[in-house]
């Protein structure tokens, strides 16, 4: 009996749970869907007394290129623009024996949904009631939390390198998440950032530009995004996202680029930095040696007046500088000659043999002979001298960057149906990494030539008044080519007889003295393909607005890394104060690393194979949203999204496999 009652009550709450999550999902979603990129205008239609107006033809026009949209009331006087391109609009209404309503100067802002309630007066339909708008709209039909930045904001703020991702952070809730993580660096493009939003983890937040996929998904970062001049406003959404919107759970960043328009516009603009008119840092003693210059244009218009419009953008970012100076302790030419009394004041051991060096000098120590290791004596002739009796030598890694970006986009008025627009965004990045043949020291930074591009095509078609179908299809992608420079040596250079990988990179660490190359300068290719196919249905019914609709996407990565396949070297002073195995008296409590390299005592050696991937990963979903609009006052909104999740496949079948028996 007592079984039977416990499982009654494991029923009971394995229903309860599921009616939460139910409400989960009802609570969380919107009560307006839209498709990315763009806005909705809905409202009700009535007369003075309240009484609803049916069958009221409602147009939304919008001011800069004369497109209008056209819908008509339902049963309830409710009307609807679902997916309208963001701007400014003149909302008017007719209905017979009513004057004519218009309401001007209405700003529709990107990922808004606003509510327009309509009052139209007795009258004939010759006479016009002119309402115009001061400020924004109320979103009364949003429960989101949303803050939209717009274009004058965003060209007139100052903002250090023009990223349009440095300006999310801006909007409550957003912060950068970029510390010790391997989501972004020099195996993502140069721009992508880690941002939180609302909590939500670094890489779950959804990036979409003009109504198509802007996210990177190789570490779910973003995209690069275009330059601030050319683009129309952007908004950042933090909490109660949509069915529509579940991607990413973190929160949504919603990019538009500028369009043309009737009236042609276009702009120049150059923005310099360099240590001829910058002050100096009050606490630096020499000139900042940074020489930046960004630069470029737009221009957009008419190209068929109210059917035909064009937009072009380009900008170019040039950026000169040598970074901080660096300190490094080389050895010196009495260590060179097995002397190291002026550079050590701690008693070393010899780390081959344990025997105490007296003086610190092999030269006045019996027993032991000075004999340096050839290849450590080959690899010093690429180090830079230095006379300072620790071997401390200063350098500085220059720093150049050259950045191109050219965006377009094309806007049609197919019919009064009908509309297409395309959007292509391209942009190349260079940082070369730098070598010295009397100076390694400044291979420990990776050079990179980069490319991004993205295409989106997107379609609104008007099925009836009534219904609204717009689909995306996107394509972008993402080349990153990564490595050392090519005069660079390796360790057969050096005469070390081991396999290597590739023609340039030897990685070796001598603990707090000095380091050249690294793992992540190594030679490697990231890509990243990604089509994404959307389309979302929007159906004004009665009291219900609904949205459904899906998107997939199909997404590559393909990875050769070599990483540490050229082998890595390390020296980090276990020998000199402590003998061959360690255990040897007498040493002092500071080990000398550079006494270890020199006779070869290396403490650790590692080598990898290349990092290779070709992943393929399909990343289909569904959702269906419905607005209920109980009275004028109450909005009721719910949705549910399917969104599995599939294991990404390796092209050519690669993998790694744990075998528990085989381990042991």
């Amino acid at each position: 009996m007592r079984n039977k009652r416990f499982k009654a009550f494991e029923r009971l709450n394995r229903w309860i749970a599921v009616c939460f999550c139910i409400a989960v999902l009802l609570i969380a979603a919107k009560s307006s869907a839209q498709t990315a990129g763009t806005g909705n205008i809905q409202g009700v239609v009535t007369d003075s007394t309240g009484a609803l107006i049916q069958h009221a033809t409602v147009t939304a026009t919008n001011t800069a290129m004369q497109v209008k949209h056209t819908a008509a009331t339902d049963t309830n006087g409710l009307y609807s623009f679902p997916n309208l391109p963001i701007g400014s609009y003149t909302v008017e209404a007719t209905a017979a024996g009513f004057k004519r309503y218009r309401q001007t100067d209405v700003t529709l802002e990107v990922g808004s949904s606003i509510a327009i309630n309509i009052t139209m007066n007795v009258g004939g339909t010759d006479q016009t009631v002119v309402v115009e708008t001061a400020g924004l709209s109320l979103q009364t039909e949003d429960s989101s939390l949303k803050q939209t930045i717009d274009q004058n904001t965003l060209t007139e703020m100052p903002l250090n390198g023009r990223q349009m991702t440095s300006l999310i952070t801006l909007t409550g809730g957003a912060v950068n998440a970029n510390e010790n993580n391997d989501e972004s660096g020099s195996k993502t493009f140069y721009s992508s950032a880690v941002i939180s939003i609302g909590g939500g983890q670094g890489n779950a937040t959804d990036y979409r530009l003009d109504g198509g996929d802007n996210n990177d998904y190789m570490t779910n970062v973003n995209m690069p995004f275009p330059f601030p001049d050319a683009v129309a406003e952007f908004s950042v959404e933090t909490a109660a996202l949509g069915a529509q919107s579940g991607l990413h759970p973190g929160g949504l960043v919603n990019v538009v680029t500028r369009s043309g328009a009737n009236k042609y516009h276009g702009s120049g603009f150059e923005f310099i930095r360099n240590n001829y008119i910058d002050a100096t840092n009050f606490f630096s003693t020499t000139k900042d040696t940074l020489h930046q210059n960004q630069f470029g244009g737009t221009f957009g218009g008419k190209i068929i007046r109210d059917k035909l419009f064009g937009f072009v953008g380009y900008q170019r970012w040039v950026n000169a500088q040598t970074q901080s100076n660096t300190t490094a302790y080389v050895p010196t030419a009495a260590n060179l000659a097995g002397d190291f009394s002026a550079s050590d004041s701690t008693q070393l051991l010899d780390p081959l043999t344990g025997i105490k060096l007296i003086g610190n000098n092999y030269a006045t120590t019996p027993g032991v002979t000075w004999k340096p290791s050839p290849a450590a004596l080959a690899l010093v002739k690429y180090l830079p001298q230095s006379t300072a009796a620790n071997g401390l030598v200063t350098y500085a890694i220059p720093s150049q960057v050259r950045d191109n970006q050219f965006v377009t986009r094309v806007d049609a008025t197919l019919s009064t149906n009908n509309s297409l627009y395309g959007r292509y965004f391209l942009e190349g990045f260079q940082s070369p990494a730098f070598y010295s043949p009397t100076n390694i020291l400044l291979t420990t930074n990776a050079g990179n030539s980069e490319r991004a591009q993205s295409f989106t095509l997107g379609e609104t078609y008007l099925v009836s008044k009534n219904l609204v179908n717009s689909a995306h299809a996107t394509v972008m992608r993402r080349r990153d080519n990564r490595g050392p420079d090519a005069r660079g040596i390796n360790s057969s250079n050096v005469g070390v007889n081991i396999y290597d990988m590739t023609t340039v990179g030897m990685q070796l660490t001598v603990t707090n003295k000095w380091s050249i190359y690294c793992g992540t300068c190594s030679a490697a290719h990231f890509n990243v393909n990604t089509l994404a196919l959307a389309d979302d249905l929007n159906w004004v019914h009665g009291k219900h607005q609904l949205a459904f609709g899906g998107e997939w996407v199909q997404t590559q990565l393909n990875v050769n890394n070599v990483y540490e396949g050229n082998g890595t070297f390390t020296f980090n002073g276990n020998y000199s104060n402590k003998g061959p195995a360690g255990t040897s008296a007498g040493g002092g409590s500071t080990p000398d690393q550079n006494l270890e390299f020199l006779v070869g005592a290396m403490s650790g050696y590692g080598q990898s194979k290349a990092q290779q991937n070709a992943l393929r990963e399909p990343i289909p979903s569904l959702y269906i949203q419905d607005t209920y609009h109980m009275t004028s006052k109450i909005v009721l909104s719910g949705g549910v999204r399917w969104d599995p999740e599939f294991v990404a496949t390796d092209y050519f079948n690669r993998g790694s496999v744990f075998n528990y028996n085989a381990f042991l």
